[in-house]
């Protein structure tokens, strides 16, 4: 029976697998509630949102050693917040 065993791909499964759940992990250690300290007026925000989405890119593919290309960074108003929506795309 092992023969058969010989040529499966169990253990590259298994090994992204752990790589996948090892970064799972690692993003909801990361999320906890942020409070509001400061409001920023939205001619500052528009101004500043290409950097701001620059060192989001930087800092996410630094942490969870992706390529920049494979993080997708949007900002999306929702009742008068601006929200950072971020797209991961884990191989």
């Amino acid at each position: 029976m092992w023969f058969f065993g010989l040529f499966s791909r169990k253990k590259k499964r298994e090994k992204s697998r752990d790589t996948a759940y090892k970064r799972l992990e690692a993003i909801l250690e990361r999320r906890r509630p942020v409070s509001v300290t400061e409001i920023v007026p939205k001619s500052e925000f528009e101004e500043n949102s290409e950097k701001i989405k620059e060192k989001i890119v930087t800092w996410v593919s630094d942490t969870f050693r992706v390529s920049p290309e494979r993080v997708k960074v949007e900002f999306e108003e929702h009742n008068g917040y601006i929200v950072i929506i971020t797209n991961v795309m884990f191989e």
